[in-house]
């Protein structure tokens, strides 16, 4: 068992290094194979399409425009949940739709209060995730999955562009699984809309965007005797003894964001033209989250403490925020740059937020100064910065800074080395700070604040990526195997070497991404391993008039100590007595492709039972069993 899972190991390594030599190569050789390439390949069986990009059009800062075109392939047809795509390496709770974590360590913040960390990162939506298209007129994309046992898929998006004045999308996204032990079932819809107008004159202009997320579970706590699992004592899932049987959570949140600009405008003397002097901006932001958590007949001994005397809890986590900013730019808003040898752009400005957590009788003011630069220098090198502080509130004092210098290897080349720094001086999420329910209490006062600083280094060639990250972490608050907020007063040190490494070739195609890790303080468990990967063989058929492709996924990890999930906290804590990983995870997959339609079939966990059946990444979670699942996926160009 163990030498197979050594050679499985050793032939994604060779894959990785196989698909970098070849993509070397096939450059070398001035071959271009439309039939692979990443984007459009719609247009040689859809001589109607029209390209579509888009960009992320960001919150609090700018995101300089980068329009990207979308991928019009198969290439991951086979990976329509996120948590099967070869990008994202996580943990989860073995269904989809449920809470998951990232493998590979990583952090982020940003500015602002902050009372959770949600657990559903690849399902929950905030501003920074949406996207505004750039089409000729209109884009609709409509997918739509059925699983066994009874899971349902279903998104959808519609962008479209009105006289070149205004541009709108649409996104829904809703899923349902009745999982495949007893209180399973998970259902959820994420909605978001975004609208974008701007006056002939360029002038004026305005977006507006709205986000909901509604997610709807049912918590059981995981196997109340994972051995009894491993033996295979019964033959029916459902019969197996779960910790909770009445326990649901629910996650409502409303995001709405408007956003209003005036761009500065002189006009030359000589030519009459009008030249852009910069931005001036307003943004206001709503953000309202409710958590709720029920059971019934509850078990004590699950929840260690109990300071209600009832057999029910019902704990209801609500707070919203209200933001208003002035800044000023001269990041002309959501406008292409034209290509500039030299140039510096800037933004500056300042954010007034007032929170509201009336369950604990916090009431926030907190004004929040930023700025943001972008500058570049002899055609080639480009150095983006940020930084932001926070005054009052429960964040007073909060330091968020970062800067980024990237080099191209000649003008107009496709490599780019550079690397990156972060340091975040911050206080932690309010939850691990200021907490009550019927089973837990606690008001922390932190001595000292989180420090966080990333290291960065990393080289780039197009889509693939070789990169390192190191991590320092002092002061660090992290939720323990006791189900309280600890705080580690030693230095934690978290290093990571990462590739990414897309290749494809005449009908082949193979996605790597591994991970190596190692951290020095127990604080922060990570596998030293962590891969998926993802390769296909496409080909025409009815002379060329449609496509067939067959591929397969897979995904590895060492083993190592996976943190437990907390159902009532929604919070992922620290537990250093049970390992997970050290398992094959198998996918199979073929599509056909005619125009604009693309239907699918997988088999998922094509292994299970053939390599044992401790098949977890979240302690006394198992992973689904073998499934079968068949989707369609119909594209609108016009």
């Amino acid at each position: 068992m163990i030498k197979s899972k050594s050679f499985l190991l050793w032939l994604i390594l060779l894959a990785a290094a196989f698909s970098l030599h070849a993509q070397e190569d096939e450059t070398q050789d001035g071959e271009e194979d439309l039939f692979n390439k990443t984007i459009d390949s719609a247009m040689a069986i859809s001589p109607q399409y029209l390209p579509t990009s888009y960009t992320l059009c960001g919150g609090m800062f700018f995101h300089p425009v980068d329009y990207k075109e979308i991928d019009t392939t198969m290439n991951a047809i086979g990976q329509f949940d996120p948590l099967n795509r070869t990008e994202n390496i996580y943990q989860s709770l073995g269904t989809n739709g449920q809470a998951h974590k990232p493998m590979n360590f990583t952090f982020s913040r940003n500015p602002g209060f902050q009372y959770i960390s949600t657990p559903y990162p690849l399902y929950f939506k905030e501003q920074d995730d949406l996207k505004l298209y750039k089409l000729k007129t209109v884009y609709t994309d409509i997918a739509y999955d059925y699983g066994i046992a009874t899971e349902n898929n279903f998104y959808a998006t519609h962008a479209q562009n009105i006289k070149d004045k205004v541009n709108y999308a649409f996104n829904l996204r809703g899923y349902r699984n009745d999982g495949y032990f007893s209180h399973q079932r998970t259902a959820g819809i994420t909605f978001d809309g975004l609208i974008h107008y701007e006056i002939p004159s360029q002038i004026y202009g305005f977006k507006l965007s709205y986000i909901l997320n509604n997610f709807n579970m049912e918590e059981n706590g995981g196997l109340l005797n994972t051995q009894d699992f491993l033996d295979q004592l019964v033959e029916n899932l459902q019969g197996y003894n779960l910790k909770l049987y009445n326990a649901t959570s629910k996650t409502l949140t409303h995001d709405l964001m408007f956003r209003q600009y005036v761009n500065l405008m002189t006009k030359s003397k000589k030519t009459s033209e009008r030249k852009y002097r910069g931005t001036l901006m307003h943004t206001f932001q709503f953000k309202q989250q409710r958590f709720t958590y029920m059971d019934f007949n509850t078990d004590s001994s699950y929840y260690h403490f109990t300071y209600a005397l009832n057999d029910s809890t019902i704990d209801t986590m609500r707070f919203y925020t209200i933001s208003n900013t002035l800044q000023i730019s001269t990041f002309q808003p959501y406008k292409e740059n034209r290509y500039e040898r030299y140039f510096v752009h800037f933004t500056g400005g300042v954010t007034y937020e007032y929170t509201n957590y009336a369950a604990r009788n916090y009431f926030g003011h907190a004004l929040i100064p930023f700025a943001q630069a972008h500058i570049r220098l002899f055609t080639v090198m480009d150095i983006h910065a940020r930084i932001s502080y926070t005054l009052g509130g429960y964040n007073q004092n909060d330091l968020n800074t970062g800067a980024e210098v990237s080099l191209k290897l000649g003008k107009n080349s496709k490599h780019k080395i550079g690397a990156a720094i972060h340091f975040h001086y911050l206080s932690p999420d309010y939850i691990m700070t200021s907490f009550s329910d019927n089973h837990h209490y606690w008001e922390n006062k932190w001595a000292k604040k989180q420090n966080i600083v990333q290291l960065n280094p990393y080289w780039q060639w197009g889509e693939y990526k070789v990169e390192m990250n190191y991590y320092m972490l002092h002061h660090f608050v992290y939720l323990s195997d006791s189900l309280t907020p600890k705080v580690s007063d030693d230095y934690t040190n978290v290093i990571q070497l990462h590739l990414y490494a897309p290749f494809y070739m005449k009908g082949f195609g193979l996605k790597t991404n591994l991970y190596l890790q190692y951290a020095n303080k127990q604080i922060v468990q990570v596998p030293v391993f962590a891969g998926r990967l993802d390769f296909f063989y496409r080909f025409g058929i009815f002379k060329n008039k449609a496509k067939l492709q067959f591929g397969f996924n897979a995904a590895y990890n060492t083993s190592y100590y996976g943190y437990g999930y907390y159902p009532l906290l929604r919070q992922f804590y620290l537990q250093t007595k049970v390992k997970t990983g050290n398992y094959f995870y198998f996918d199979i997959y073929a599509a056909i492709q005619v125009q604009r339609i693309s239907i699918f079939f997988n088999v998922n966990h094509v292994l299970c039972g053939l390599l044992g059946r401790d098949y977890f990444t979240t302690p006394d979670y198992p992973m689904a069993n073998r499934r079968f699942a068949i989707g369609i996926k119909w594209r609108f160009f016009d």
